[in-house]
């Protein structure tokens, strides 16, 4: 085999999509067949129905009573009446600061930032002036269920995307038999062979239903982590390399083992009040790991410093990535979502007051979230970058983990005796308001 000495070959992943995920998750479309790949962007649709004016007024501390959009979401299947849309996207709330529980009054409430919407061409729901995406109600209710589930499918929520066998060994012929000079003219026709020897990765989802929303945005999420960090996508964020960038001006012992980059929820950022009701959130609450991998994917080594420090970039830089990368965004907010649904199901209680317990959303006979064509592969995409070293190098694999943690732990959080209850305005009898 010819030893090519002044490159560095990259294979991730690319998506592509249409279904009812179409439009709503990043701009991606899902074919009949569950592969992923980027959708065209389109003009806003001009039917979108806009916020109505009370939840359009940008406020930073929107409470929403669970008890209370349960009793609405009943009332509106009571007289068969669908809806409303600030039903579904839950008052404009675009992040859960904290979580209150008030077991006097079998309640719990949600408060966050809030205002109003507009829909950008990738299909994405966002707040108009940060961009930042909305919190959906069919989100809440696939996190209830997971916290609430008597039998859980798995200790955590998430996805991975890995290469199949056959793909790897195929991918291992094609390369053993390239001879002949490497230069710019072959590049067209070694990316291609490249993708079509990998071909389809396989999508493994992990503690939701597959045909969920919540589903999709893991994916594409995990999707656009790649995208960002092989350098198919560059963000205005100062001083942003990818590490295609840290590559290629790296030794060849940098270059020498594959990589995999995914997405893991951590809980250092919530803090309670002594008597478990008030629940504080900061931060986003997710980094990014890596580590280095062989041909078999479930085999793992330490990380280089090159990808250990590519790591730590993205995690540095996950908050200014959110601004410009709607989904994740998305992310941060299911992570959230998650953790606040177990607070509601699992907190301790101190005293003889009862929960909220939720009796409409974890019911799939009174509650069907909008479904999506299940993500099931994910094509490879290949690209060339000039480098120092004589090494084939590949970024194969990824994913999403969300583990909720041990909320009935005593110290599973720090405690923070400055946070207070919000109280309900006297005279307020709606589902949300603003403090």
């Amino acid at each position: 085999m010819y030893r090519f000495s002044t490159v560095i070959i990259v294979l991730s992943f690319s998506l592509s999509a249409s279904s009812p995920c179409d439009g709503q998750v990043g701009g991606v479309h899902i074919d009949s067949k569950g592969i992923l790949q980027l959708a065209k962007k389109s003009p806003p649709k001009d039917d979108f129905p806009p916020a109505p004016t009370e939840i359009a007024r940008r406020n930073d501390s929107r409470h929403l009573s669970l008890k209370g959009l349960e009793a609405t979401i009943a009332e509106h299947q009571r007289t068969a009446r669908p809806l409303p849309i600030e039903v579904r996207y839950l008052a404009g709330l675009r992040r859960i600061d904290e979580v209150v529980l008030v077991p006097n009054d079998n309640d719990a409430i949600l408060i966050g930032p809030a205002a109003g919407w507009t829909q950008l061409p990738s299909g994405d729901i966002v707040d108009p002036e940060t961009h930042r995406p909305l919190l959906e109600l069919d989100d809440l209710a696939i996190a209830l269920r997971f916290s609430t589930a008597s039998s859980r499918p798995s200790s955590f929520i998430g996805c991975s995307i890995d290469p199949t066998d056959n793909g790897l060994k195929r991918y291992a012929r094609y390369l053993r038999k390239l001879k002949g000079p490497l230069d710019s003219q072959r590049f067209p026709t070694l990316v291609k062979g490249m993708q079509q020897a990998m071909g389809l990765q396989d999508v493994r989802i992990f503690g939701v239903p597959d045909t969920s929303r919540f589903a999709c945005k893991l994916v594409v999420a995990d999707y656009f982590l790649k995208r960002v960090a092989m350098g198919f996508d560059r963000p205005p964020i100062k001083g942003w390399v990818s590490y295609m960038d840290l590559l290629s001006k790296a030794g060849k012992n940098a270059v020498r083992r594959q990589h995999r980059f995914w997405f893991v929820a951590t809980h250092n950022n919530i803090s309670r009040s002594p008597d478990h009701r008030i629940w504080h959130f900061n931060g986003p609450g997710l980094i990014v790991r890596t580590a280095a991998t062989t041909s078999n994917t479930s085999d793992k080594s330490k990380a280089s410093p090159v990808a250990t420090r590519m790591a730590q970039h993205l995690t540095d830089n996950f908050p200014l990535l959110a601004k410009h990368i709607p989904v994740f965004g998305e992310l941060e907010n299911l992570a959230r979502l998650a953790v606040a649904a177990e607070i509601v199901a699992n907190a301790p209680i101190v005293g003889p007051n009862t929960r909220w317990q939720s009796r409409v959303l974890v019911d799939p006979k009174l509650y069907s979230p909008e479904t999506s064509r299940v993500p099931r592969h994910v094509p490879s995409l290949a690209v060339i970058r000039k480098a120092r070293g004589r090494n084939w190098i590949m970024s194969i694999s990824g994913g999403v983990k969300l583990e909720p943690p041990p909320i009935a732990t005593a110290d599973a959080v720090t405690i923070n005796h400055r946070l207070r209850i919000h109280r309900r305005p006297k005279d307020s009898t709606d589902w949300w308001w603003d403090d």
